[in-house]
């Protein structure tokens, strides 16, 4: 099986899109690093609140049809112009609606003028997100190679024109438009990468047959996309927000500062547990055809992994993150130490929140995820009201905390198909040095 072409293929892919996950990381935690030591935690802190606040209305203008169109460029390659004309034309119907919606919001919440103008130019960059439908082209053709290349120049270019404003001392509204400059390079390089392929934009078309049919596919995940986009970027907004009436405009930017480099930092330690359950899900997915009992040890066996994962990378961050912090960004994120450390406990949430989504696709528990990213969401909100006022960022960290408790695990208890995962949980965590090779 090794010798064949396809298993040389789908390697191949999966180097590339391996690479591009690893340059993405290493270049854009270091250019964080000299764009928040240069702005500073206040202004650093404004940015991070504009980015944040378009940022719960991002998957208005990817509409949820992403993974519909992959499938369906697979299973009907011949229809291709069809499908990316009408996955486009949906994806511009939902970047228009965000705009509408952002610059609607800029003048019911009062924005000042320097947010304001932030938060429109990064809305606007979502304009040109329609060509990324391109991507999926490529991807249904297992060919990463393509797009990867494109993706490697954004990063580059985004990295090179960050620190050309760092050097010219360019002012903070320069920052935003580094995210139009991306958008228009990935559009321009995958018009460029299908061109090559023999392709063209100018023939995609749009069936009326085709907009209702991923309407119709898509709206589960267009919600469900809306609710995991809130509850990742709630937390910088209601900071900044609620803080602002207590603390001052200013003082509420810093603590979003703050706030925004520990969890700029914990993310990218995120992206373990993504790659090892991407490479376990097909063995597990075949053994779910093969073997129940085979499936349950190869599912207890992903739990026990993922929780030894977090005690190996949780305790040495809580006592190396403020020296760590101050190392990394200077004396003036000292504050983002203590909230690195706290945000080590989310780790633990993270990696099984991951390995559970092998369960979710195996069982087909579609619906149900859908409505574990609602309930989080909204408690998400819910305790970040009661929290922040009193605790700043660490409340908001308490918050998410306790919001991944009860979507992760607590829900699990209401339903009979869940309960068994439940299970296996809670027996991967309290067992996780009997981990073995599966059979």
């Amino acid at each position: 099986m090794l010798r064949t072409e396809g298993f040389r293929k789908y390697l191949g892919n999966t180097s590339w899109l391996f690479g591009e996950q690893v340059v993405r990381l290493v270049v854009v935690l270091v250019t964080g690093i000299y764009v928040a030591r240069y702005l500073g935690d206040a202004l650093f802190g404004q940015l991070n609140y504009a980015t944040g606040f378009v940022g719960m209305f991002f998957a208005l203008s990817a509409m949820g049809v992403d993974q519909i169109i992959v499938r369906d460029l697979v299973q009907r390659p011949e229809r291709r112009d069809e499908l990316l004309g009408t996955a486009a034309f949906i994806k511009l119907v939902g970047s228009v609606l965000l705009l509408l919606v952002v610059l609607a919001a800029t003048f019911i919440k009062d924005m000042d003028g320097l947010t304001a103008t932030l938060v429109v130019v990064i809305a606007g960059a979502e304009l040109l997100r329609p060509f990324s439908v391109i991507e999926h082209h490529f991807m249904a053709r297992v060919d990463a190679k393509s797009s990867v290349r494109v993706q490697f120049a954004q990063v580059l270019i985004s990295a090179a024109f960050k620190l050309a404003l760092i050097a010219l001392r360019a002012p903070l509204i320069w920052f935003a438009w580094v995210y139009v400059l991306e958008t228009f390079v990935l559009a321009a390089g995958y018009s460029l990468a299908l061109a090559r392929d023999g392709g063209s934009w100018r023939t995609w078309t749009v069936s009326r047959s085709t907009l209702r049919y991923l309407v119709n596919e898509s709206w589960p995940m267009l919600v469900y996309g809306v609710a995991l986009y809130i509850q990742a970027k709630i937390d910088q907004v209601m900071i900044g927000d609620m803080l602002a009436s207590t603390l001052g405009q200013e003082a509420a930017y810093a603590e979003v500062g703050q706030y925004s480099v520990a969890l700029k930092m914990i993310k990218a330690m995120g992206f373990l547990p993504v790659i090892v359950q991407k490479s376990l899900a097909p063995a597990i997915t075949r053994a779910k055809l093969q073997d129940p009992a085979l499936y349950a040890d190869r599912l207890l066996n992903q739990y026990r992994l993922m929780f030894l994962m977090f005690l190996l990378t949780s305790v040495p961050l809580y006592f190396l993150a403020k020296p760590l912090i101050v190392w990394l960004y200077g004396e003036a994120f000292a504050p983002a130490g203590a909230l690195l450390s706290l945000f080590a406990i989310r780790l633990f949430f993270t990696n099984m929140g991951v390995a559970k989504a092998s369960f979710i696709t195996n069982e087909g528990l579609f619906r149900y995820s859908l409505l574990t990213a609602v309930v989080g969401a909204g408690l998400n909100i819910a305790i970040n009201y009661f929290l922040i006022p009193p605790f700043k960022s660490i409340g908001a960290i308490w918050a998410t905390i306790g919001s991944f408790l009860v979507s992760i695990f607590l829900l699990d208890l209401l339903f009979p198909r869940t309960r068994v995962n439940l299970r296996w949980m809670v027996h991967g965590m309290a067992t996780f040095w009997r981990f073995h090779r599966a059979t």
